[in-house]
């Protein structure tokens, strides 16, 4: 990867959740759409990975979009670095949302058959 390639993934990593920032109420739901076309508006090169990132059975795929799901599901809503059912356990509560029945499940799927877990 080039200097300028991780400096665009750690600005997304930063990015990711901007949309939360736009809502009045911290909608998991709608956040990174919000946030996608905001940096979509903006030219900035990542905006389809905020756009579709914690969403199940998406069109839209690439590398990096992997990649940022991969890492969202591995630090909890406090920074912390966490085991994926850690993860997945927090959402469930914050969400009052049986795990099975959450995105997050289903991508952690998708991405242990890719390898990435």
């Amino acid at each position: 990867m080039s200097q300028e390639d991780i400096h665009d993934l750690f600005t997304l990593g930063l990015l990711h959740d901007i949309g939360y920032e736009f809502l009045e109420e911290k909608n998991y739901k709608t956040h990174n759409i919000v946030g996608g076309n905001i940096l979509k508006k903006q030219g900035f090169k990542y905006w389809k990975e905020v756009y579709y990132h914690g969403v199940a059975n998406y069109k839209y795929q690439s590398k990096v979009l992997d990649l940022l799901n991969w890492a969202d599901m591995r630090v909890d809503s406090s920074g912390n670095i966490v085991s994926l059912d850690e993860r997945l356990e927090d959402i469930s509560v914050r969400h009052n949302t049986p795990i099975n029945q959450l995105d997050s499940y289903i991508i952690a799927y998708e991405l242990k058959t890719k390898g990435f877990m």
